[in-house]
C-alpha cells in the first residue's frame, strides 16, 4: 500500500501537472493541430495577413482567437505598434498582458521560428508552477501537498494550453505570491504579484484587496501585524513597535507607518502603475481603461444573457458543456462560501472580490465557448477557501476532475 505521506511535497503535484499538460499538448498537436504547433495560435484572416505573417503560421478564415495577439507580441515584445509581423492587435489592451509573451520571447531567444513552441513550453511550465504553489498553500492549510493539483486542474486552463493564452502565467505568479506571503517573504511575494499584474490586469484588483485588508486589520487591531502565518491562519505576530499587553495602542499615524510586510503590496501596485505609464507613453492609450470597459459590465447582465443564449440550444454539445461547466464552477464557488468562516480573512476578502468580478463580467466573455477560462480567479480563490474546510473536500475534486477529462478529450479532437 502506497503511503501518500511519502509524496507530501509540492514538487510532486508540479511534476504530475507538467506530465498531464505535456500529454495534452502532444495529443492535441498530433490529432487536432495535425502536427503543426502554429495551429495552437488560431490566427484568423480578420487580423492576420497570410502573406505577411511568418511562413510557419497557418491563417484560417475568420477572426481567429486571442492567441494570435500573444504570438505577435512574443515575436517582439518591444514593438508596441498596432500592426506588426502581419498581425493587427484588436485592442491596445492586449499589450498590458505582456508577462506571457515576454517569457515566450525569452524562451525562444528572439527566434521567430521557435515562438510557437516557446508559447506552449511557457504554459506547460506555468501549469506545473500553479500545482507547486497550490501544494505549498495546501500544506499551509494543513492539507496534503497533492491537493495542489486541484488548482492546476481547472478545465479552463486546457483552453489556455491549447490556444496559447495567458491565464496560466498569471495564475502561477498569483499563487506564488500568495504562498510567499504566507511564508512572510514580502519581497518575493511582491515580485511574483507584480508579474501577475502584468500578465493579467485583474490581478491588480486582488493585490489591492490584500492591501486594503491588511490596512483594515492594522487599524482594527494595532497590536497585531496583519500577515498570514506560516500555518495559513490569519493571526498576527508582534509587530515592531507594537503595543505590549496592557499598554496604550499607537495612534492612527503610527499604525499607518510603513512596514516591511507592505512590500508585498507596494511592489506590484507601484510596478503596475509604472507599466501603465510606459504603455501610455508608447501607445498614447491607457490600456487598463480600455480593458475595464471590454471585460466588465453591469452585474449579472452577462450571466443572464449567457443563460438565455445557451439554454434554448440544449442539448447540443456546446450548450451541454457550457451549462455543465457553469454548474460545476457554481458548485466550487458555493464550496468556498461554506468554507468561508474557517479561512484566513485575507483569503476571504480575495474570494469576495473574485466572485464580484465574475458577476460583473461582460457579456462577450459569458458567450465565449472557452471553458470559462477568464473566470479562473473565482475558481482558484474558492479552492483556497475549501482547503480550510473542516471536513472532506473530495466531492469538489471529483466533479472538477470529471469535467477536466471531458474538456481534455474535446480539445484533443478539435482546435
Amino acid at each position: 500500500m502506497i503511503r501518500l505521506q511519502r509524496y507530501n511535497s509540492p514538487a510532486v503535484p508540479m511534476l504530475v501537472a507538467i506530465l498531464a499538460a505535456t500529454l495534452f499538448v502532444l495529443l492535441r498537436w498530433r490529432v487536432a493541430a495535425h502536427e503543426k504547433l502554429g495551429n495552437f495560435v488560431v490566427a484568423g484572416s480578420k487580423y492576420a495577413s497570410s502573406t505577411r505573417v511568418p511562413s510557419d503560421l497557418p491563417v484560417r478564415t475568420g477572426s481567429g482567437y486571442d492567441g494570435q495577439f500573444y504570438y505577435r507580441l512574443a515575436l517582439d515584445p518591444f514593438d508596441l505598434a498596432r500592426t506588426a509581423f502581419g498581425i493587427r492587435l484588436d485592442s491596445f489592451s492586449r499589450v498590458e498582458r505582456m508577462g506571457y509573451p515576454f517569457l515566450a520571447w525569452l524562451v525562444a531567444r528572439g527566434q521567430h521560428a521557435s515562438v510557437p513552441l516557446a508559447l506552449v513550453v511557457v504554459n506547460v511550465i506555468a501549469c506545473g508552477i500553479v500545482a507547486l504553489a497550490g501544494g505549498l498553500l495546501a500544506r499551509s492549510a494543513g492539507r496534503h501537498a497533492l491537493w495542489g493539483l486541484v488548482f492546476a486542474g481547472y478545465w479552463g486552463y486546457l483552453w489556455t494550453l491549447g490556444r496559447d493564452l495567458t491565464e496560466l502565467t498569471a495564475a502561477a505568479f498569483l499563487l506564488l505570491g500568495l504562498a510567499a506571503m504566507v511564508r512572510q517573504a514580502p519581497i518575493l511575494s511582491g515580485v511574483a504579484l507584480l508579474c501577475a499584474t502584468v500578465s493579467k490586469e485583474t490581478s491588480v484588483l486582488l493585490v489591492g484587496t490584500l492591501a486594503l485588508t491588511a490596512l483594515y486589520i492594522r487599524l482594527s487591531e494595532p497590536q497585531l501585524e496583519p500577515v498570514l502565518s506560516s500555518d495559513g491562519s490569519s493571526a498576527g505576530s508582534s509587530a515592531p513597535g507594537a503595543s505590549a499587553p496592557g499598554a496604550s495602542a499607537p495612534g492612527y499615524l503610527g499604525r499607518l507607518s510603513p512596514r516591511r510586510s507592505d512590500l508585498a503590496f507596494l511592489i506590484p501596485i507601484a510596478g503596475f502603475i509604472v507599466w501603465q505609464l510606459v504603455l501610455l507613453y508608447a501607445t498614447g492609450k491607457l490600456p487598463v481603461y480600455r480593458s475595464g470597459g471590454e471585460n466588465l459590465g453591469i452585474p449579472l447582465v452577462g450571466l443572464v444573457r449567457g443563460l438565455s443564449h445557451y439554454l434554448p440550444l440544449f442539448p447540443t454539445t456546446g450548450s451541454a458543456l457550457w451549462l455543465g461547466e457553469l454548474a460545476i464552477l457554481t458548485f466550487v464557488v458555493v464550496g468556498g462560501a461554506i468554507s468561508f468562516r474557517a479561512a484566513p480573512v485575507e483569503f476571504r476578502a480575495l474570494w469576495v472580490v473574485s466572485v464580484l468580478l465574475v458577476l460583473t463580467t461582460a457579456t462577450g466573455i459569458w458567450l465565449g465557448d472557452v471553458g470559462f477560462r477568464s473566470l479562473d480567479d473565482a475558481y482558484l480563490m474558492s479552492w483556497l477557501l475549501l482547503l480550510y474546510r473542516r471536513g472532506p473536500i473530495w466531492p469538489w475534486a471529483l466533479v472538477c476532475a470529471g469535467i477536466w477529462v471531458v474538456v481534455f478529450v474535446e480539445l484533443v479532437r478539435f482546435i
